[in-house]
């Protein structure tokens, strides 16, 4: 493969904003992230990938849009030079090789982040070389001033996370239900899975088609035992997108995907093995905002407790407002700032 490819740029192109790229690894999910909020604000546009791999990828996924592949510094210039009116470029991680982008004055550099990066990212002076900092809210503001002391020139804006937006809006809420996230081959799913049938309550747990053989025996057992059952498997991880909508509670051991749980405005229960788990949990700021449980009694009086109530519920709205700030995420004032910032220039 060449080290440039831009034959996916339009002729005559009129591109104002770059969405660029570096990470390897993430470049693929880091485009699904943000690529709808770009589209979304009618600006023509480009994307920037570092690596082969994703750019095979995302090139089959994406045949229409205008996708570029850049190997060297000199590359890059390459792919600047052909888009003439392009004004702004967007970065989703801070990684050494922006460098070969960030040299170029004449555009606006805007750091966006990406997902999990509000409370993943190591702030450093690097950051000091984009010309504005877009968080999700409050919180990843804070951390940036507090680890560089000295920002200089660089502008920073709460702008929310437009991705979540859907999630805060739907309150329709069917009543005991669960929704359960867990690694289908830990132990925790058994106890899980007669919890709710103890408690009645309507679960769809995520079990991938090669762990069916786990709920055929759950179900074996419940049967053999005459204990009825509303337990729906799901084989897909799209699970989340489909009922964390509308279910009344959710079940989890997974630690990294709980700041987004949050935002559905349901109570979340996080299986920990110890109390040195519970705090360690990233971002610090929702530990306490989370309910707890380790031992099968544990999770039944929870599910008892919040049949009754729900006593979590506004340090929840707190923590998500403080993350992703409610207001911003729903009034698209990402767009708004992009258009806004293209037009000024």
């Amino acid at each position: 493969m060449a080290d440039v490819d831009i034959r996916r740029l339009k002729k005559n192109s009129n591109n104002r904003v770059m969405l660029h790229t570096a990470d390897p690894k993430l470049t693929v999910n880091h485009v699904n992230f943000w690529l709808s909020e770009i589209v979304k604000s009618g600006i023509d546009f480009s994307i920037l990938v570092r690596d082969e791999k994703s750019f095979t990828q995302l090139t089959k996924q994406f045949p229409k849009l205008q996708i570029c592949y850049a190997k060297t510094p000199v590359d890059v210039e390459t792919v600047v030079n052909a888009q003439p009116d392009l004004k702004v470029v967007l970065y989703t991680s801070n990684l050494a090789r922006n460098i070969h982008l960030l040299r170029f004055n004449h555009l606006k550099h805007i750091f966006i982040g990406t997902k999990n990066s509000d409370w993943l990212s190591n702030y450093n002076k690097s950051y000091r070389a984009y010309d504005e900092f877009w968080a999700g809210g409050e919180y990843a503001i804070t951390r940036f001033k507090e680890s560089i002391k000295n920002i200089g020139h660089l502008k920073l804006k709460s702008i929310g996370k437009p991705q979540i937006k859907e999630n805060i809006l739907y309150t329709a809420k069917e009543q005991n239900t669960s929704l359960v996230l867990v690694e289908p081959k830990n132990a925790i799913l058994e106890k899980i899975y007669f919890a709710n049938v103890e408690q009645n309550l309507k679960s769809y747990i995520y079990l991938p088609e090669e762990k069916k053989d786990i709920y055929q025996n759950l179900e074996s057992i419940t049967t053999i035992s005459g204990i009825g059952n509303k337990i729906i498997p799901v084989t897909t991880k799209k699970i989340v997108d489909e009922f964390a909508f509308k279910v009344s509670l959710i079940i989890t051991d997974n630690k990294n995907f709980i700041p987004y749980l949050l935002t559905y405005g349901t109570p979340v229960l996080v299986y920990i093995e110890d109390e040195e788990e519970r705090h360690s949990l990233i971002p610090d700021i929702i530990q306490d905002s989370l309910y707890y449980w380790t031992e099968y009694q544990e999770l039944i009086d929870l599910l008892q407790l919040l049949h009754l109530q729900d006593p979590l519920k506004e340090s929840r709205e707190y923590i998500v407002n403080i993350l992703f700030d409610k207001a911003l995420s729903i009034h698209d004032e990402f767009k708004k700032n992009l258009i806004k910032t293209v037009e000024q220039l």
